[in-house]
C-alpha cells in the first residue's frame, strides 16, 4: 500500500531519468492521498465492513542533488497518517522510513534524432520511527531495505520519450510486538523474515526543453519473492507474499518566470494484485530549484 502510494512523489526521482547538473539543488514538499475499500486476499477481491474505506494521507519532505553531472544523490521523509472508516481498530500515524539513494549516468549516447540513457541507482530505506509493523493499518513494513535499480531510456529531439527499468528490493527483519507468532508454520520469535521482491516499470510521456514542462504515464509491475497469502480470517502481516500491478501519470510545470519554483501532480490506481489493496491516489507538491556552487566547477571534477 506504501510502496503504490510512494510512486513519484518527487520531481526528479531514483527512478526516473532525469539528472540534475553539478551544484543544482531541488527540494520539495508533497502531499499524496489515497484510499480503499476492497482488497485481494490471495486473488479474491473482496470487501471488508470492519475496515470501511482506509484514508491514507502522506505529507513528505524531499530533495535531490548534483554532485556531479554523472552522479545525484537524493534524501526523502514522509509523514503517514492511516483512518479507517469503520470497526474499532484505530489508524496509525507518524514518520515512515528515511530514504537516502544515489544515481549515476552511466551511459549518454547523442545523435541528430534523440539522446539514449542508461543509469542505475541504488539507495536504502531506515524506519525513521517506532512505528508497529504489525498494526492492521500499519504505515510501513518496520524493516531496513535496499533497493538497487537499473534504468534504460530514450528522448527524441521531438520531445518525445520512453523509460523502463527493473529493480531488486533486499528487505531485511521486522520487529513485532509478540514473541511468536504463525504463517504457514509456528515462530518462536519477535522478528519476521520480510521477503525480498522485485518491480518492473515503463513509461512514456513528453518533455519540453530543460523538462519545464513534463507529461507521462507509467505502469509498475510489483512482486515479492516469496510470503503466504492473507487467511480468510486474518489481517495483513509483513511477511504476506503482495503482488501489484498500478497505472499512474504525471506531470510537471516549472515556469522560467517562477525563478525556480515548481508545481507537480500524480495520480495512480491498482489495476490487480494478490494480498493487497486496491487503491486509488491522487497528489502533487511544490519544488525549488538553485545552484549551490557554479556549474563550471564541472570541468575540475
Amino acid at each position: 500500500m506504501l510502496l503504490l502510494l510512494a510512486l513519484n512523489t518527487q520531481a526528479q526521482s531514483p527512478s526516473d531519468a532525469v539528472m540534475m547538473k553539478n551544484g543544482e539543488f531541488c527540494g520539495g514538499l508533497f502531499y499524496k492521498y489515497g484510499n480503499w475499500s476492497k482488497y485481494w486476499q490471495a486473488d479474491s477481491l473482496i470487501e471488508n465492513g470492519n475496515v470501511g474505506t482506509l484514508n491514507i494521507h502522506q505529507a513528505s519532505a524531499g530533495f535531490v542533488l548534483g554532485i556531479t553531472k554523472y552522479v545525484n544523490v537524493y534524501a526523502s521523509l514522509p509523514y503517514v497518517v492511516t483512518s479507517p472508516t469503520a470497526g474499532q481498530v484505530r489508524g496509525d500515524r507518524g514518520a515512515q522510513d528515511a530514504g537516502l539513494y544515489a544515481k549515476v549516468k552511466a551511459l549518454d549516447l547523442k545523435s541528430d534524432a534523440g539522446e539514449f540513457l542508461l543509469l542505475v541507482s541504488a539507495g536504502v530505506g531506515i524506519p525513521s520511527s517506532s512505528y508497529i509493523p504489525e498494526h492492521n493499518y500499519a504505515i510501513g513494513m518496520g524493516c531496513v531495505y535496499g533497493v538497487g535499480r537499473a534504468i534504460a531510456a530514450y528522448q527524441s529531439d521531438m520531445g518525445l520519450y520512453g523509460r523502463a527499468s527493473g529493480a531488486f528490493h533486499l528487505r531485511g527483519n521486522s520487529e513485532i510486538i509478540r514473541g511468536s507468532y504463525f504463517t504457514t508454520q509456528p515462530f518462536q520469535s519477535n522478528l519476521v523474515d520480510v521477503p525480498h521482491a522485485m518491480d518492473i516499470n515503463a513509461a512514456i510521456g513528453y518533455a519540453t526543453e530543460g523538462n519545464q514542462i513534463r507529461i507521462e504515464t507509467e505502469t509498475t509491475v510489483f512482486r515479492t519473492l516469496g510470503g503466504f497469502d492473507i487467511r480468510y480470517w486474518d489481517a495483513m502481516f509483513p511477511s504476506n507474499n503482495r503482488d501489484w500491478v498500478a497505472l499512474g501519470g504525471n506531470v510537471q510545470y516549472i515556469p522560467q518566470w517562477a525563478n525556480g519554483f515548481g508545481v507537480h501532480a500524480n495520480a495512480s490506481t491498482t489495476l490487480s494484485g494478490r494480498n493487497t489493496p486496491k487503491v486509488f491516489t491522487v497528489g502533487g507538491g511544490f519544488t525549488y530549484f538553485f545552484k549551490i556552487w557554479d556549474k563550471n566547477s564541472e570541468a575540475s571534477l
